[in-house]
């Protein structure tokens, strides 16, 4: 059943993505309305989907404690990757700029853009949103401050000031709300949540857009980038996935079905799309980074049921 509705939602969100395309090849969508339809969607739409969630969910001691582990493992995924990511471009013999790409989008994912639209249709009571939002709690305080240090060469030593935003207001509140039973009138969260639900239609939307406006022509010729995709969405996550289920059982950890899944299924997201806004901001190869998006995201399309398929397979 859950394979059903990932390869639904994957559809759909392929018409989603071919209308931003047409959008951008017929120049309705342009790069300023790229970026502005980015911005609507992370400083507007998305805390509201967050928010909203959070204020409508039942909570209960369970949940709170496997968002933890969410959280905490996070972080774990993130090193893991790092790892990797620094293996992969050492064995390739990578330049310094190339191997920072190749390492970074090794290990951050499209948590947003496309984790929280199928998070929440594979479970649409909220847990998706709620362990989705504290992995992204912790891969931001990552990606802000080790990402924007590797791509500055070392110049922007802090991005600590990027993590005080409308969405990490939104979960610090959500969590409050949710963890102490606090009662939000039924007409606010109606309103943030009927318009927390346009983020996943307008994030597909622009993700098709982004594509279409790269110039990827070029990049995707790159041996490299197929060597990241395998490693991405394919093998770290199986690796990961394996090596969690015996760590739990053997110590006695109890985590829930779709906290597992989401904490597995972050790792094989494709790449991150904020990293090639970042590589252009900061001077690096953004052409690469175009390219690991482009052919990572066409990819996923067949590799994410594959690693769900896999997840239900340990977590019966």
């Amino acid at each position: 059943m859950g394979s059903e509705v990932i390869i639904h939602q994957l559809l759909i969100f392929g018409v989603l993505m071919s209308i931003g395309a047409i959008g951008a090849y017929k120049g309705i969508i342009q790069e300023n309305t790229r970026d502005f339809l980015a911005r609507f969607i992370i400083d507007i739409t998305l805390p509201c989907l967050i928010f909203s969630t959070f204020a409508r969910m039942e909570s209960n001691p369970a949940l709170l404690i496997n968002g933890l582990l969410v959280f905490g493992f996070t972080f774990v995924n993130l090193f893991v990757a790092l790892l990797a990511g620094t293996a992969s471009s050492r064995l390739q013999g990578l330049n310094g700029v190339d191997s920072t790409i190749h390492t970074l989008h090794t290990m951050f994912g499209n948590i947003v853009f496309l984790g929280y639209p199928l998070f929440d249709a594979l479970f649409p009571g909220g847990a998706g949103i709620f362990y989705a939002a504290a992995y992204q709690l912790a891969s931001n305080s990552v990606t802000f401050t080790y990402g924007i240090y590797r791509l500055s060469s070392g110049q922007n030593k802090s991005g600590f000031k990027s993590l005080l935003n409308i969405n990490t207001f939104a979960l610090i509140v959500g969590f409050t709300i949710t963890a102490l039973h606090i009662n939000i009138p039924t007409f606010l969260t109606d309103a943030l949540n009927g318009l927390g639900k346009a983020t996943s239609p307008l994030s597909m939307v622009y993700i098709g857009a982004l594509l279409t406006g790269v110039g990827i022509r070029q990049s995707v010729k790159n041996r490299s980038i197929y060597i990241l995709s395998l490693n991405k969405l394919i093998l770290l996550p199986v690796l990961i996935g394996l090596a969690y289920f015996w760590f739990f059982r053997f110590v006695g950890i109890e985590i829930s079905r779709e906290a597992f899944t989401v904490l597995v299924m972050q790792m094989a997201m494709p790449c991150q799309t904020i990293i090639v806004v970042m590589s252009r901001r900061y001077g690096a190869n953004y052409q690469l980074a175009a390219g690991n998006l482009f052919v990572s995201t066409l990819l996923s399309v067949a590799t994410l049921p594959v690693i769900y398929f896999f997840i239900n397979c340990l977590v019966r």
